[in-house]
């Protein structure tokens, strides 16, 4: 994980840094829902979209379950549960480590 990104755009604004931390959290938490239904509904065409809405957010803190997710896009025959699983944890995790780091 990496917040380089996060902190060029936000130049020392922590108000924009509370609202990226709470937009990832929810943001992320609702497609990990969606991709959890999708993925016990067989829906392939789901899961190809849902993981695409999320990988830009994984992109800018350079998760490592970005691949992860590029699979899910690519091949959405292939994901198990587990695969949602991963990406779940490291969000949640990412979320720890951004309000630590930034005192939130």
């Amino acid at each position: 994980m990496d917040f380089s990104y996060l902190n060029s755009i936000s130049d020392g604004d922590m108000d924009f840094v509370k609202q990226f931390i709470s937009t990832f959290e929810s943001n992320t938490a609702n497609i990990i829902a969606n991709l959890k239904e999708a993925i016990d509904a067989g829906n392939t065409d789901g899961l190809q979209k849902l993981a695409h809405q999320l990988k830009p957010s994984l992109q800018m803190l350079e998760m490592e379950t970005l691949q992860t997710t590029v699979d899910i896009q690519d091949d959405p025959d292939a994901t198990t549960m587990e695969h949602i699983l991963s990406i779940e944890k490291e969000c949640k995790e990412a979320v720890v480590a951004m309000k630590n780091e930034y005192g939130v």
